[in-house]
């Protein structure tokens, strides 16, 4: 529950309390602050690249309508029960399986991501110190330093991460928008409508997009668990995700597009913004960052079977493992991996809806948690995970194993069958 002393998140795995819920406001920053992340300005980049530049535009806002769909039908789960992801897949996976399985796939995933994230922003803190001031900081201490800084916030909680981004997020628009106005003006818009030849075709350019977010659609109700209902829960997920994320993309493939830089912050950079150009890849990083960590610190908590209220401690633990991870270079050798593992990530969300929604019909007395391992689950996540990887679009994961578990669940059925 909430440590009113000390104004630390401690609760993990419980459900959240309804005394405990927060209004829509305020989680809707929170999910904005997911979205606004380098990762988000290099999505519209490579779109840019890859088709016109209204294509691409286009194509990835379509992309985050399905982002918004998907996390909002999980979102209402969380808000629903008050529990994580992690612990809303013990109904169709299982305990054992859940945390053998659901849990052990976020978990890698969120705290590798962590980890590659944080590097970034090391290296672009060194490079802004030695260009600007010509002082030489060590690139591993950067990593560490901004490691240790973006976890304070995960482990304070959804309260202290929610106001970070209420003065983060402002400030990132303000600085992107003038960024753009300066870069027209340096580089003139000839280059948005210059010829481009086609890298990919127009639903690739959606399924780009949805991939960028793959993993936090799928772990939507570690936030909308703080949700009061189902109506805040659809406001803050629309209004967090879809402005920002479109904003953000659009403005990465126009700044690409005229002025030929992937690094939006060099563009910055470029044009006469060196230290709102870093300190904005920095924001972007830690509001992001802090939500890979917040929900991999809950999943951790099952993997390992610990104590529910040890949140903040596990939290600092993965903390401190993917910064150094990341800092000491291994985690670049096993990107691909992280990468591949959205293919394993989207069919458990796949399996979660069809559990709750199909065979629980959204009732939430109908959601149990089950002992052991669901079969059922396991065998229609395994479905998914291989056919969405054949398919090269992790996620159709999502439809696939869906589909799979409606047809599955029959021959073996779940604890959140209704009751006739």
């Amino acid at each position: 529950m909430e440590n009113n002393n000390k104004h630390v998140e401690t609760n993990a795995l419980a459900p959240i309390p309804k005394e405990e819920r927060q209004g829509w406001i305020s989680l809707a920053l929170v999910q904005a602050g997911i979205c606004v992340c380098a990762s988000s300005f290099l999505e519209g980049a490579l779109l840019a690249e890859a088709m016109p530049l209204w294509e691409a535009i286009l194509s990835g806002a379509l992309g985050n309508v399905l982002v918004v769909i998907f996390m909002t039908i999980i979102g209402f789960q969380g808000s629903d029960l008050g529990l994580a992801s992690c612990t809303l897949s013990e109904s169709c996976f299982g305990k054992v399986g859940a945390r053998y399985l659901v849990s052990v796939v976020f978990a890698i995933n969120l705290v590798g991501w962590f980890g590659i994230t944080n590097e970034i922003c090391g290296d672009a803190f060194t490079n802004f110190m030695a260009e600007t001031f010509g002082v030489h900081f060590p690139l591993l201490a950067s990593n560490i330093l901004w490691g240790m800084i973006m976890l304070v916030t995960a482990v304070y909680g959804m309260r202290a991460m929610e106001k970070l981004n209420a003065v983060s997020i402002p400030f990132l628009l303000i600085v992107m928008a003038a960024g753009t106005v300066l870069a027209i003006k340096e580089y003139g818009f000839a280059g948005a409508n210059a010829e481009v030849e086609r890298g990919m075709s127009f639903l690739a350019g959606v399924s780009l997009a949805f991939d960028f977010y793959a993993v936090g659609v799928v772990t939507a109700a570690d936030v909308s668990r703080f949700q009061k209902n189902r109506v805040e829960t659809c406001k803050s997920t629309v209004w967090g995700v879809l402005p920002i994320a479109v904003i953000t993309l659009a403005l990465g493939a126009v700044l690409t597009k005229i002025s030929g830089e992937y690094d939006i912050s060099m563009v910055l950079i470029q044009v006469g913004l060196p230290f709102v150009g870093i300190l904005s890849i920095i924001l972007s990083t830690w509001t992001t960052n802090s939500s890979n960590i917040y929900s991999g610190g809950l999943d951790v908590v099952m993997a390992f079977n610990l104590p529910d209220n040890r949140r903040r401690e596990v939290t600092i633990a993965a903390g401190v493992i993917g910064t150094l991870l990341g800092a000491f270079g291994v985690l670049d050798h096993i990107e691909a991996f992280l990468s591949f593992l959205a293919y394993l990530v989207c069919p458990v969300g796949g399996v979660m809806i069809a559990d709750y929604w199909f065979v629980g019909k959204g009732k939430p007395e109908n959601w149990h948690s089950a002992d052991g391992i669901c079969w059922a689950g396991i065998i229609s996540w395994a479905v998914g995970a291989v056919l969405a990887y054949l398919s090269t679009y992790s996620w159709t994961g999502i439809i696939i194993s869906m589909i799979a578990y409606v047809i599955v669940e029959k021959f073996i059925p779940s604890g959140s069958r209704e009751v006739k």
